[in-house]
């Protein structure tokens, strides 16, 4: 009886597994786009302070940030390519690639409004927007460098239509200590923008040049 039962559990485990397998590499490649995504931010604004060369060389700085982005176009291409090939949700070419196509509801919705549908939104201008930054950054940083610096501000608002597309989408974070973990990390985010910012001088006053006499 014990015996029987327990082959049963593990056959049904394995159908879900076997089943869902596309469900976790989507959530496993968005996770790792997502910590990627963290890593470039950060370590690029640790370049423009100054605090990423205290533990690596510009030239390392800058190959191990280049290679990140590698990296996070690769999760992008994973998370969104098996999407294609999960069961439980279906998406078409379209709907992944096309904003506002997508019928997708996870029952996630504020003051009544459903917000899923939303919240996939968000994640292919995301994908949009990091392409952008990525293939400028390849392109145009010895070039058009001032083009390039203003694209490359995207990053903050990709990052925010990241955070708010898992916080709506993913079925993770929807409660409990992954919910709040993804906040807080949010949060050490907005602050090392908000230095950023700081020490370009957008959110301080410069003071005024001393008249010449």
């Amino acid at each position: 009886m014990i015996h029987a039962l327990a082959v049963s559990t593990v056959e049904l485990a394995s159908q879900r597994v076997a089943h869902s397998w596309p469900w976790y590499i989507v959530r496993a490649a968005g996770f790792a786009a997502t910590g990627l995504l963290i890593g470039l931010m950060l370590s690029g604004i640790g370049m423009v302070t100054g605090l990423t060369y205290r533990f690596l060389e510009p030239l390392k700085a800058w190959a191990f940030h280049k290679a990140m982005s590698f990296a996070l176009g690769a999760a992008i291409f994973i998370h969104v390519v098996f999407l294609l090939f999960d069961h439980y949700v279906s998406f078409s070419i379209m709907q992944l690639l096309v904003p506002f196509t997508s019928q997708y509801n996870n029952k996630s919705s504020l003051w009544g409004l459903p917000l899923s549908g939303l919240a996939i939104t968000m994640g292919i201008i995301a994908t949009y927007g990091v392409l952008i930054v990525v293939l400028s950054s390849l392109g145009w940083i010895n070039t058009k460098k001032r083009a390039w610096r203003w694209l490359h501000y995207l990053s903050y608002f990709v990052m925010l239509l990241i955070f708010l597309h898992a916080l709506l989408a993913g079925s993770d974070l929807r409660y409990g200590t992954f919910r709040l973990s993804w906040i807080m990390i949010m949060l050490l985010v907005l602050v090392a923008v908000l230095s950023r910012l700081w020490r370009a001088g957008t959110l301080r006053k410069k003071e005024p040049r001393p008249e010449e006499d």
